[in-house]
């Protein structure tokens, strides 16, 4: 299938030109100059991902999620430009939109895709970026890119703010310019908006609940960010709101002065979640959320596997058909399944280029992690998450995200895909406490 055609070419560099303009302009408010320069970088890298994964998808898989968006976005734009009336499909179900493919259309190969909500979504998104991009494949892709680029930004602020500013550099190479986030993270993709929206969503919290600076705009927007996550990827929004309602818990604990007190809110909280286990059925709650993020996960899955012909080399070793989506079966294998999400794939199971250089930065995050664990003697380490609110929803939101990802994923190209979406969050709990105890080593 070949989307990108030389008019995607003449047209990039224009658009990258419009783009650095504002980026510019932007960049002239910053009074740090080095806080400008990872402005800078980090858009250059985001914009380089978002060129470098199109071509990556029309001149070596050939193939992918992308063009399917792609492809639905076309035939709405041709839609809308036949009849302007047809905005309306912007507001129906999925099963409507699906219903109105099927009678323009009627290709049965892609159908199925327009069904899907999330996919449905990406679609629309797509088609609404094609009339101020020329409906290219490439501009297109780099709307989503800059998105991605914006809430990242918005989130590595939040970072550098609570981390006070030390360790600035590192931190950029960590939450910006690490290659997973600013190449998976750049394309037309569910995962370029995901990402993108969290990083809005975790500032407008921060500045407003946190720092107390009340921005009723803000405020607005926030509802929108959230209900545009939720259709592409629900079970994002839920391990959001779980990882600030356990944050906000443990707070409140801390707060208490007695010990006796601490002791006994934490009993009874953990009585009443074990009573909520026992009788309100949470195991099947556990299970749909489970159901519902693979069904997400597995929208393109027969696409891979009639291509990759059921490639050994690329499996991720998770597959829900060995899986039983139990609360029982998802706490024996979760720290198998959270270690590999996090560290997989290993250098030896690298059969293919692109899973080496995945490889290499999972190799890299094992062994900053297992430094940190020894130069904190393993408890300091969780002392220092506990201890900080904002490290500890960083921790929470990556570990559940870990086991989500873990559980749902069939090989590592998907895994390193989706699990971007924690990556920022990890890299900057490592920052974190790697300050905490250079900060602590200065005092002593």
């Amino acid at each position: 299938m070949q989307i990108i055609t030389i008019y995607d070419f003449i047209l990039l560099p224009v658009y990258l030109g419009i783009f650095y303009y504002f980026v510019k302009k932007k960049a002239a408010f910053f009074t740090d100059f080095n806080m400008k320069k990872i402005f800078f970088i980090a858009f250059v890298l985001r914009m380089f991902g978002s060129v470098t994964y199109s071509l990556l998808v029309q001149y070596y898989y050939g193939y992918g999620d992308s063009f399917t968006y792609y492809k639905g976005s076309d035939f709405i734009h041709d839609q809308l430009v036949q009849n302007l009336g047809n905005i309306k499909y912007f507001f129906v179900s999925s099963a409507e939109f699906q219903q109105w493919y099927n009678t323009e259309v009627g290709d049965m190969n892609f159908s199925g895709y327009t069904g899907i909500t999330s996919a449905n979504a990406i679609m629309k998104i797509s088609a609404l970026l094609s009339f101020i991009s020329f409906n290219k494949f490439m501009i297109i892709s780099l709307f989503f890119g800059l998105f991605s680029f914006a809430g990242q930004w918005k989130l590595f602020q939040v970072f550098n703010d609570y981390n006070k500013g030390k360790n600035q550099t590192m931190l950029a190479y960590a939450v910006l310019y690490s290659p997973s986030i600013w190449f998976w993270g750049s394309g037309l993709m569910k995962d370029s908006v995901c990402l993108g929206a969290m990083g809005f969503i975790v500032h407008i919290l921060y500045k407003n609940i946190i720092k107390k600076q009340i921005s009723f705009r803000e405020w607005l927007i926030l509802p929108f960010l959230i209900y545009l996550v939720s259709i592409i990827k629900s079970y994002i929004i839920i391990i959001l709101a779980v990882s600030i309602m356990v944050v906000v818990f443990v707070r409140y604990v801390l707060q208490l002065k007695n010990l006796l007190v601490r002791l006994i809110v934490i009993l009874l909280f953990l009585i009443f979640s074990g009573f909520v286990i026992a009788f309100a059925d949470f195991s099947t709650q556990i299970n749909d959320l489970v159901e519902e993020s693979y069904s997400q996960v597995k929208s393109n899955q027969q696409n891979y596997q009639n291509i990759q012909n059921e490639d050994e080399t690329s499996k991720a070793g998770f597959e829900l058909g060995n899986f039983d989506p139990s609360l029982s079966s998802m706490i024996i294998k979760s720290p198998g399944v959270i270690l590999s999400c996090l560290f997989r794939p290993f250098l030896w199971e690298s059969k293919k280029i692109i899973i080496l250089f995945t490889a290499l930065e999972s190799t890299l995050l094992l062994l900053v992690t297992l430094y940190l664990l020894l130069k904190t003697r393993v408890v300091g380490f969780f002392r220092i998450i506990f201890s900080n609110q904002l490290i500890l929803f960083c921790f929470i939101i990556s570990i559940l995200f870990a086991l989500i990802i873990g559980f749902t994923t069939f090989n590592f190209g998907t895994m390193t895909r989706y699990k971007i979406i924690l990556l920022p969050f990890y890299y900057f709990m490592l920052v974190a406490i790697f300050s905490k105890l250079m900060e602590k080593n200065r005092s002593e």
